[in-house]
């Protein structure tokens, strides 16, 4: 990269960025978990600052209600089902090229948190759920490695950056950005020792969001990483900002005197959540979301990928003949739309169902059933294989229930 140029000139001007400052953001790798509303906005204006390398993680697919504040992804993005993190990498690519980026289609979670991290330089929280942001923080500690959070919903949003404390043991630590003790801000975890309870907490789905909120707490996140890369954490105000845009208010509140004294992540140094394997089979509800995400191990090969799409097009063709048969038809119409696309290194299978179906396709797929129950679960409307170097997923719209998605899985995928 060249600095005699113009592209990167006006920050270049800003105190204590300079030729030097340019160079440590051209150097950095910087993990951002999460491409949403707040991770789009995080790549895209890291890149643009022209931060080195971006290494992305997210497991899910861009979809048409994401595009009112998801603003690296376009309506194609969201009609071809592109996974997030393949669409962020490509669309970085055409805003800057000198740029490497990382694209993992991945959920993070004890077995690869660290993994993602430890070649990292700072880390961005851009999450929507609370478990994983709690092992973030474990791993950002563990690591000794800056964590950038934020959150938004409605039209109000909070965003800090964390420099946690390192159990007492004296003189600067940290990798690319460096700080001591007298610098170290709490960790998330002394914020907040105990995760809120299912249903507690609004959040997008439930309260809804404004696109510029998200853009305005992403634009915070991406300013205070780049100032830590390029100027150092002695410039960085420990403040914890929030704003309330229906009121147009503002407040911070210093992270001094804040840090929790018996904290067991940051002052024990013991990691809780990076060692939970309660959830090691790799099953979860996504927040958010009426979906069942689920990991089905290794990744998958060009022809294993072609041998599911064939046997998905077998198993809707065989369906909804026998659809139409029950019903008195000469034929019936395939039981669901499957499409194939391979998204950079991510090959994508997904089965669409033409109704909601309860059952597998040796069990009358196709039927239609009741759209809502009790518990907000639904008839399953899709199944999406995600295959990609980090290993292979499968998501199940449509319902709640992990054994349901597991049987739906086993009956149409094989697995």
């Amino acid at each position: 990269m060249s600095f005699s140029d113009t592209r990167y000139q006006r920050q270049m001007q800003l105190p204590r960025f300079g030729t030097a400052g340019q160079k440590r953001l051209s150097s950095a790798r910087v993990l951002v978990v999460g491409c949403g509303a707040l991770g789009t906005v995080v790549c895209e204006q890291l890149a643009r600052a022209g931060i080195g390398t971006i290494v992305v993680v997210d497991r899910d697919l861009v979809e048409r209600s994401n595009l009112q504040r998801q603003t690296l992804f376009t309506e194609q993005d969201a009609r071809r089902a592109v996974p997030k993190a393949e669409a962020a990498k490509a669309r970085i690519a055409a805003i800057n090229a000198s740029v490497v980026v990382r694209a993992f289609v991945d959920d993070l979670r004890p077995a690869n948190a660290r993994g993602y991290a430890q070649s990292c330089d700072l880390i961005v929280d851009c999450l929507d759920n609370f478990e994983t942001r709690a092992l973030l923080n474990d791993c950002a500690v563990d690591l000794r490695l800056p964590l950038v959070y934020g959150g938004a919903v409605g039209l109000t949003g909070m965003a800090t950056a964390l420099l946690a404390h390192d159990g007492g043991r004296g003189g600067d630590f940290g990798g690319c950005v460096r700080w001591n003790d007298a610098r170290s801000t709490p960790c998330l975890r002394c914020l907040l020792p105990e995760l809120p309870p299912p249903g507690e907490i609004a959040t997008c789905e439930s309260a809804g969001i404004l696109g510029p909120v998200a853009g305005m707490v992403a634009s915070i996140q991406a300013g205070l990483a780049l100032r830590l890369l390029a100027e150092g954490a002695e410039h960085v105000p420990a403040q914890l900002v929030r704003f309330d845009f229906e009121s147009l208010r503002f407040h911070n509140a210093s992270l001094d005197g804040a840090r929790d004294p018996a904290c067991p992540c940051c002052v024990g140094r013991r990691f809780d959540y990076l060692a939970h394997r309660a959830s090691s089979d790799g099953s979860r509800v996504l927040c958010g979301r009426n979906a069942v995400e689920l990991q089905l191990g290794r990744g998958l090969t060009a022809d294993e990928v072609a041998r599911i799409e064939g046997r998905l097009r077998a198993a809707c063709e065989s369906a909804g003949a026998s659809a139409g048969a029950s019903a008195g038809e000469t034929a019936g119409e395939p039981a669901g739309e499957v499409t194939a696309d391979l998204h950079g290194a991510t090959r994508v299978v997904k089965i669409a169902f033409r109704r909601g179906i309860e059952e597998g396709p040796e069990e009358g797929a196709g039927v239609e059933v009741g759209v809502e129950v009790g518990d907000g679960a639904r008839s399953t409307t899709s199944i999406s294989v995600l295959s990609s170097e980090a290993g292979t997923l499968a998501i199940v719209d449509g319902t709640r229930d992990v054994e349901r998605a597991r049987a739906m899985v086993a009956r149409w995928i094989g697995v």
